[in-house]
């Protein structure tokens, strides 16, 4: 019986001088979605964290605080404790590009780069009956009459057409829309030339609702390589879009890493790349939290580039 009281007495000094500290995450994790609710962006984000949740084991809570393109979303994790418990969903744009344009208060700095997850492609379409059916096609129609109508969504996009229009001497006329799906219609009623438009314009074309003359993303439309993108076509620009998560500065470090990890599992999941591919209509890559704000950084010297072109 002695011996057996060393013992215990032994164990429990040991448990005494040695605490476990318990590892990230020991509670649930706050999600906040920088888009509307059942859009494209806000699904991925819900399927990740759904596959997040199985790795990390614990529940992710989706919050959905949409405006100006992931700001709104970024302003709010931003000025969260950095402790990994409140994460944000962004697009890269969030932070390449929209901090150039001076509408906001952060810069890439000012958060926690997570990881990349996927990205998205981004084109030019015109009405299935216009007068053009390629690139070559709209610039001679634009110039013939020295302008051209254009629906544009995002600051990013009507900058690329306004570079392009200086570019060919063609005068941009912005017709105003509400979002993606006002750009698209704006373009299957005819009432412009030109318009942005993410994925969703590829299935409309395949069946022949309309036109898609150039990808704006660097990668181009893997299935459609005939058509061009703003690189090969000779004006050395794109627009670099990719779903980013993201914390506050100076976010735990091991917080980062167990996030970062639970990402690189998540996006290998069936259900995911069936969205991504099928679905959604994207394309598939990874980068970790260093990797993408590597890629940020070079995308916003481009973007400022862009800028300083089209102020001249």
């Amino acid at each position: 019986m002695k011996h057996s009281h060393t013992l215990a007495l032994a164990a429990a000094t040991v448990a005494f001088a040695a605490p476990a500290w318990a590892e990230f995450p020991e509670e649930p994790i706050n999600l906040v979605v920088g888009f509307r609710a059942g859009g494209g962006s806000d699904t991925a984000a819900r399927i990740l964290a759904t596959e997040m949740e199985a790795a990390l084991g614990q529940k992710i809570i989706v919050e959905n605080r949409g405006g100006a393109g992931g700001a709104v979303a970024t302003e709010y994790v931003r000025a969260q404790d950095p402790d990994g418990y409140t994460i944000g969903f962004a697009v890269a744009t969030t932070f390449s590009f929209t901090p150039l344009t001076g509408s906001v208060a952060y810069t890439p700095d000012d958060v926690t780069f997570i990881a990349t997850t996927h990205g998205y492609r981004t084109v030019m379409a015109a009405p299935a009956d216009a007068p053009f059916d390629d690139w070559a096609g709209m610039l001679e129609t634009a110039k013939e009459r020295g302008w051209i109508n254009y629906a544009s969504i995002i600051p990013l996009d009507r900058a690329l057409m306004q570079y392009v229009g200086k570019k060919e001497d063609i005068a941009v006329n912005i017709v105003p829309t509400r979002g993606g799906a006002g750009a698209r219609q704006a373009v299957l009623g005819g009432h412009v030339d030109l318009a942005f438009s993410g994925s969703n314009a590829l299935p409309m074309m395949e069946d022949g609702a309309l036109k898609v003359v150039a990808a704006l993303n660097p990668e181009g439309i893997e299935e459609h390589p005939g058509i061009p993108t703003l690189d090969a076509l000779g004006y050395g620009v794109s627009a670099v879009e990719a779903a980013v998560f993201f914390g506050p500065d100076d976010m735990d470090a091991d917080a980062v890493a167990t996030l970062e990890s639970a990402l690189a599992e998540a996006v290998q999941s069936d259900t995911f790349k069936d969205f991504v591919n099928t679905k959604f209509r994207g394309f598939e890559t990874f980068k970790t939290g260093t990797e993408t704000a590597q890629g940020i950084a070079s995308d916003a010297e481009a973007y400022r580039d862009l800028l300083d072109f089209i102020s001249e």
